[in-house]
């Protein structure tokens, strides 16, 4: 006979759930305030302190974690040894483990006192719901109540969970434990990682250092200056190094140049690379001045004195100043403003693009993806113009390339002679795009090259590059009026390069 191990907090769905599993012949194994609502209901209920031996003790902290009940959920079913080590140790196989935990976020939310608070911190729900979705091969993990139908209806029907049911719970199972242990963590560290506040004053902020070997993590940086950093300040400074490295890898080309990156409100206004950390420095202010005013600015190289005295005696205001290190001049010339913040990362002088996986919450869901560490190479780019791109065309539009990868779609990135003069972002259409990187490049569009992160599904957005000035201009091809784009710049004596992928960031 199947065997259900019921151990809930919310209620919802529970008594004809399990009814159901009751009907098909399951034993009903429960737990504490779980176990009373089935027998209210008047249903044959087998208590838990009878299968662990041990009664529910500590005021509840104690009542499912035991031998009988984590064995009875672990063992492997097709392993002999394992079989004859349950017969022997008389632990009975649970096939089934339904189950929800206590509902930290909602106590904290209504600012509970802080032992009320630990007193919703669930054990044996997320130990019990973890070794069934380990086990996900034999046993099934239902930890929502909005599955309830679902399970007892594929029983009902074919007899049985299917392997494929059981494991997508099981990877639910994965994910709601991991919310659940990140809220309990954020509760814990609330003050000693709070931020000023989030993106806006009203809202609360945190920031928690994850333990990791990327030099480039957020929490190696060292504060040398300044106030505290703000949540849109660590958001800045994550765009801004995850350009940064791609500008350090400039495709196969110029690699390990001195390289700066602005960003402002999340979108890079200036960027370049140059023979010195200086010159790197000023084109990439003089790419978007006004923009750059309050920005967050990061270099692969130390500040200088140079750097210095050009913020300094120039007026020019920046939030934050990130770097591998400060010579000491530089840091002395710096540390008369008090919002200026210094901040020093060594990892920034050889900066690696960041791989592996990455996750935004969403309302109800979350959203994962590969994070985007594709470098484009000059090999990338496919010439489909009668006019071929120069070399130092193809620098710059890898350069353009790469900072749209960090710019809100839609983006248009404008490049000349190394650095960012003209970018145009985050509007719903690609033209708007244009015409905003136009109007910022002004003069400097003459003889420039662009970068699109789209595709151009119409030619306007290129003829607006075009009479500014543009010379050349990638984007990643595949619309199905190509063709027209190819023309016209056929016509206007423009190179017209593809690469195949695009580089949208929303």
């Amino acid at each position: 006979m199947s065997r259900a191990l019921l151990s809930v907090y919310d209620k919802t769905g529970l008594v004809p759930f399990a009814r159901r599993l009751q009907a098909l012949g399951w034993t009903l194994v429960a737990s504490g305030g779980t176990a009373r609502s089935l027998v209210e209901a008047g249903l044959p209920v087998l208590p838990v302190e009878q299968v662990t031996g041990n009664p529910e003790a500590f005021g509840g902290r104690m009542k499912t974690i035991s031998f009988q009940l984590e064995g009875g959920i672990l063992f492997d079913r097709t392993n002999a040894v394992h079989v004859a080590e349950a017969e022997r140790l008389g632990v009975a196989p649970v096939d089934m483990v339904v189950c929800n935990f206590y509902p930290f976020e909602a106590v904290v939310r209504e600012a509970r006192p802080a032992p009320e608070v630990v007193e919703m911190i669930d054990v044996g729900g997320p130990t019990m719901a973890r070794a069934a979705a380990k086990n996900h091969a034999f046993v099934t993990v239902v930890p929502d109540p909005h599955a309830y139908d679902a399970v007892a209806s594929e029983l009902e029907s074919r007899g049985a969970v299917s392997a494929e049911t059981r494991r997508r719970l099981a990877a639910q199972t994965f994910l709601l434990l991991s919310r659940y242990d990140e809220a309990i963590a954020s509760w814990l560290l609330r003050e000693d990682d709070a931020l000023r506040y989030g993106e806006n004053p009203h809202q609360r902020g945190w920031f928690h250092a994850l333990p990791t070997s990327d030099p480039l993590g957020l929490g190696h940086l060292q504060h040398l200056r300044g106030k505290a950093l703000s949540y849109n300040n660590y958001l800045d400074l994550d765009g801004a190094i995850g350009i940064l490295s791609h500008l350090d890898l400039l495709g196969d080309i110029l690699d390990n140049q001195p390289a700066c990156v602005i960003v402002k409100h999340a979108n890079p206004c200036g960027a370049a690379r140059g023979e010195t950390i200086e010159e790197a420095f000023e084109k990439a202010w003089q790419g978007d001045p006004l923009a750059a005013f309050g920005g967050v600015v990061v270099l692969n190289r130390p500040v200088t004195l140079a750097i210095a005295r050009a913020l300094v005696d120039g007026g020019r205001f920046i939030e934050v100043l990130a770097a591998p290190d400060f010579s000491a001049d530089a840091e002395a010339a710096l540390q008369a403003s008090k919002n200026r913040q210094l901040i020093r990362l060594p990892g920034l002088s050889n900066p690696a693009v960041a791989n592996g996986i990455e996750s935004r919450f969403v309302r109800g869901g979350l959203l994962q993806q590969d994070t985007d560490d594709r470098r484009l190479l000059a090999a990338d780019l496919k010439c489909v113009s009668q006019v071929q791109p120069t070399a130092e065309q193809v620098a710059d539009l890898l350069l353009a390339w790469h900072v749209c990868q960090g710019t809100r779609s839609n983006a248009i990135a404008i490049a000349k002679a190394g650095a960012l003069v003209g970018s145009g972002a985050g509007q719903q259409d690609r033209v708007r795009c244009c015409r905003l990187a136009v109007e910022k490049a002004g003069e400097r569009a003459q003889g420039a090259v662009a970068a699109s992160d789209g595709f151009f599904p119409f030619p306007d957005g290129p003829q607006v590059l075009m009479a500014a000035g543009v010379k050349a201009i990638v984007h990643p091809g595949g619309s199905i009026r190509d063709q027209d784009t190819i023309d016209v710049c056929n016509a206007a004596g423009v190179a017209l390069c593809t690469t195949s992928v695009r580089c949208f960031k929303h």
